[in-house]
């Protein structure tokens, strides 16, 4: 029996993945999301050395920021469904099980989310370190903090201005106090804000939805700007 596991050997299963992995993103949100086309990447990749490890991060990238983002939209659609004005408003969770199953609900995509939009960042991180300074990959790779490891590499070769590798470090320095740490560590801080009756709009919770706002705008970015890096890069 094989155990070679999954893999997008040609082309036309590229393009068939990507196009169902925009259906299924557009079945549940109406909306393909796509940051970094796989097609795209899979043309520029396939006559390159390094072209199977950069292509595979850029397809692991795609799949998990289109499930943080279902993530971020079940909460929203829960929370419309359930707990907008006028339908169960006030009160305690633990007097019906529509409140109690609606609130666990947003509970369980937010814990999903914080874990996923942290591990995109370091997913990220390995990218931009392999289509620019593929020499370091390996140091990142290793390293036991791989944000601490991505600072000191992006500083040194100056691939991304310093105003924006500090921005980062310090977002997710914010993110991991408030959310991924004790998520991951410790006895956990989203259940203090999923199971009160309050607004979403009142407690940290709706800070996830700012965060989602910052990766979003950063892969946007990125995928206007990695094409162009692949193609004048010196690594064929």
């Amino acid at each position: 029996m094989s155990h070679d596991g999954f893999s997008l050997k040609s082309r036309d299963e590229v393009l068939r993945f990507e196009e169902l992995l925009d259906n299924y993103s557009s079945s549940l949100t109406r909306l393909p999301l796509r940051h970094i086309s796989l097609l795209e990447s899979y043309d520029r990749l396939i006559k390159r050395e390094d072209g199977a490890r950069i292509f595979s991060s850029i397809l692991d990238i795609r799949i998990n920021t289109v499930l943080l983002f279902l993530d971020a939209h079940a909460v929203g659609a829960t929370w419309n469904a359930l707990f907008s004005s006028g339908k169960l408003e006030g009160g305690s969770v633990l007097e019906s099980r529509e409140k109690f199953f609606g609130k666990i609900e947003i509970h369980r995509f937010n814990s999903s989310y914080v874990l996923r939009y942290r591990a995109i960042w370091d997913k990220i991180m390995g990218l931009i370190i392999l289509v620019y300074s593929p020499g370091e990959y390996q140091r990142f790779s290793g390293a036991k903090s791989k944000k601490k490891a991505f600072v000191k590499i992006a500083n040194t070769h100056g691939f991304l201005e310093s105003e924006t590798v500090l921005s980062l470090s310090n977002l997710l320095a914010e993110f991991d106090e408030k959310f991924r740490t004790p998520e991951a560590h410790g006895t956990g801080s989203l259940r203090k804000y999923s199971f009160t009756m309050e607004s979403l709009a009142d407690n940290p919770q709706i800070e996830l939805i700012e965060y989602w706002n910052i990766i979003n705008s950063f892969l946007t970015d990125l995928g206007r700007s990695i094409p162009v890096a692949l193609e004048h890069s010196e690594v064929k």
